[in-house]
């Protein structure tokens, strides 16, 4: 089976998700707002790369009850393929 394409958009996404998770122990999951932010680009580009992120099973998105991101972390999958591409880099 084929390895699935990573855009850069997503392996930025990967590497600051992965960053938070250091930074914080994995105690605490990045804010959809304050990723968006930190990333200063098109939300629309960036909300697609997450929902295949999370389709791929490599992030959890949490959502309030309205459905709206709230909050991002990384899956146990999804800490493995960051540092993958981490060492890539």
């Amino acid at each position: 089976m084929a390895r699935p394409r990573v855009s850069r958009l997503q392996k930025h996404i990967l590497r600051l998700l992965m960053e938070e998770h250091h930074r914080t122990h994995g105690g605490t999951s990045m804010g959809h707002l304050e990723l968006v932010k930190a990333l200063a680009g098109d939300k629309s580009n960036i909300s697609h790369s997450l929902r295949t992120l999370e389709t791929r099973g490599w992030i959890i998105i949490g959502r309030t009850p309205g459905g709206r991101a709230e909050y991002l972390d990384l899956t146990p999958e999804g800490l493995e393929k960051a540092s993958e591409i981490s060492i890539q880099l």
